[in-house]
């Protein structure tokens, strides 16, 4: 029994002993995936980018190179395996190369040098040898175009750059824009009348008639650019790229690039230091490529601007209604606040018309007296006498029922009358109605009249109210200034387009000028009867309502001169 246990135990010792040398001998390659994308047949391109993912397999140890290759229209594919780290390296077009760059954070190690020494592309724009309808880029206009993704450099980006500093707009010019993918559909679409005129990237063409699948008389090419070894109708930007991603181990990037730099076919070097893809990335902002293109609302906007302009427009249209209706609310609420505070001083206007029409109803009084003692007399009085007499009773009587009919126009929204007149006739008529306050105060008056007259267009009696009151407030100002002599002034005259009138007085200086138009502040002597501050603030508003001005001129020791301005009234 014990024999049979030795030999059990022997056995599985040398079965361990087997599984840890198999073990140690079977030890795998490490898997490097380059993933490549495809312009031409996915098995070609499989084919030739093989050849240098073996010769890598051969030089680097434990390392086993293989090629993924990613087809035009797979590019969301590549993307995402770049994202999830599927693949290890990439060789990309130009585009794309920008974009993961920018998306991942790839890092641009090698350009691509072709088998005739380029390390730059560009595209060809062509048309069939037999469209005889088309033989320059203008000629473009109204035909179908083919191209290969709208994120291709040479496939479409570059002949769009082309096209548009020619001044042609293939989204407007060409009858229709067909994205075929693969590059080789678009020389085959083109060669069969299928479409009128496509771009591919430079050598694409020379491929296919290398591989037997078109001829070069098949083919005509608009715009040609000499000095390039391929056909070429555009600028030029670098090549294909070979980039490595973020999570690439650095030793094998670095011996991966010290081989492919010396990698070579007869004599021609296949790869190069990294060229500055900056002009790419220009490109792409110019044309709102890829990663740059319009978010999708702003795209909107452009293929959609009549609707957003209109849109806009009824929008500005609403604003405007209710902002003026706003206005309208704004103005009446401010037109009643307006009539609020004229009612609320109405026991103040109350003082000032008892003030106002006091002077005038004594004078009345007085030349009721005069003409009652006339008549009661003798009967010798003369019937001039009597005349003046009542001539001035009935301008006074005027002048109180004018005052009364102002100052109801002030508390209320009655339209005033307005007329067409000289302004002569009512300095004259001031005058009058003062002559008795002017003598009482013992001041003198002098007028002078514009010899030229110009008619103005306001109310009379407005005209007269602010004449008035500011003869009145100049009698007023001159009447406590113990002067030997004082004199009021009234002179009209014409000015360019206006009717001016200034008022003056030798009374004393106005202290606050600053506060002379403000309503409700007096600037008279503190008296019994001593004014409210409406005549000044309602005279202004009563001038400039009329498109006039009215305005203190000058004030100092000798005196106060105010300015009235009127526009002269044109015949219609």
């Amino acid at each position: 029994m014990r024999c049979y246990k030795h030999i059990i135990l022997t056995f599985l010792l040398l079965l361990s002993t087997v599984g840890v040398s198999s073990a140690k001998g079977s030890t795998q390659p490490t898997e490097v995936i380059i993933a490549v994308q495809s312009y031409l047949d996915k098995g070609i391109t499989h084919q030739y980018w093989q050849l240098s993912a073996n010769y890598l397999s051969r030089h680097i140890q434990g390392v086993v190179f293989n090629i993924v290759v990613v087809d035009t229209p797979d590019d969301l594919l590549l993307y995402q395996m770049v994202e999830e780290g599927k693949v290890d390296y990439v060789i990309t077009q130009p585009i794309t190369t920008v974009e993961l760059n920018r998306l991942y954070e790839t890092h641009i190690e090698l350009t691509k040098v072709d088998q005739s020494g380029v390390d730059q592309l560009g595209s060809v724009i062509f048309t069939s040898v037999n469209n005889n309808a088309i033989n320059g880029i203008e000629a473009l206009k109204g035909n179908s175009f083919a191209a290969s993704t709208p994120n291709r450099l040479g496939g479409w980006v570059l002949a769009l750059d082309h096209f548009r500093k020619l001044g042609i707009d293939p989204d407007k010019d060409f009858s229709s824009v067909s994205f075929l993918g693969a590059q080789d559909n678009i020389v085959n679409a083109v060669v069969n009348g299928i479409n009128d005129a496509g771009a591919v990237r430079t050598s694409v063409i020379e491929k296919m008639i290398s591989l037997g699948q078109i001829d070069r008389d098949q083919i005509k090419v608009l715009d040609q650019k000499q000095e390039f070894p391929y056909l070429l109708s555009t600028r030029l930007v670098p090549e294909w790229s070979f980039s490595s991603l973020k999570h690439s181990d650095p030793k094998l990037t670095e011996k991966i690039l010290s081989l492919l730099l010396k990698q070579s076919v007869h004599g021609i070097e296949q790869w190069r230091d990294a060229l500055d893809y900056e002009q790419v990335r220009t490109l792409m902002r110019k044309h709102r490529v890829g990663i740059y293109q319009d978010p999708g609302h702003v795209d909107f906007y452009k293929k959609n601007y009549q609707l957003v302009l209109l849109g806009l427009l009824l929008i500005g249209y609403f604003i405007v209604t209710i902002k003026s209706r706003k206005d309208k609310q704004i103005a009446q609420y401010k037109a009643k606040l307006e009539q609020l505070s004229k009612a609320s001083s109405v026991n103040q206007l109350l003082s000032e018309v008892t003030h106002e029409l006091s002077q005038p109803i004594t004078s009345l009084k007085i030349d009721a007296h005069i003409l009652d003692d006339l008549l009661k007399g003798d009967n010798s009085c003369q019937l001039s006498q009597v005349r003046d007499i009542t001539n001035d009773l009935r301008e006074k009587t005027d002048h109180c029922v004018d005052l009364i009919l102002n100052i109801r126009q002030f508390l209320t929204d009655a339209v005033v009358v307005e007329e067409v007149f000289y302004v002569n006739q009512h300095i004259e008529k001031i005058i009058r109605l003062l002559n008795n306050d002017l003598k009482e105060a013992n001041i003198q008056h002098t007028i002078s009249l514009a010899v030229q007259q110009q008619k103005i267009k306001m109310s009379p009696i407005e005209l007269d109210q602010v004449l008035l009151n500011l003869s009145k407030n100049a009698i007023s100002a001159m009447a406590s200034n113990h002067k030997s002599s004082n004199t009021l002034s009234i002179e009209s005259d014409v000015k360019d387009d206006r009717v001016t009138i200034i008022v003056s007085d030798t009374g004393c200086k106005i202290s606050d000028q600053d506060n002379l138009f403000t309503l409700f502040k007096s600037h008279k002597e503190k008296t019994d009867t001593e004014g409210l501050g409406i005549g000044l603030s309602l005279s202004r508003r009563i001038i400039r309502s009329y498109g006039g001005d009215l305005s203190l001129l000058s004030s100092g020791e000798q005196g106060s001169q105010f300015l009235i301005t009127l526009p002269i009234f044109k015949h219609e």
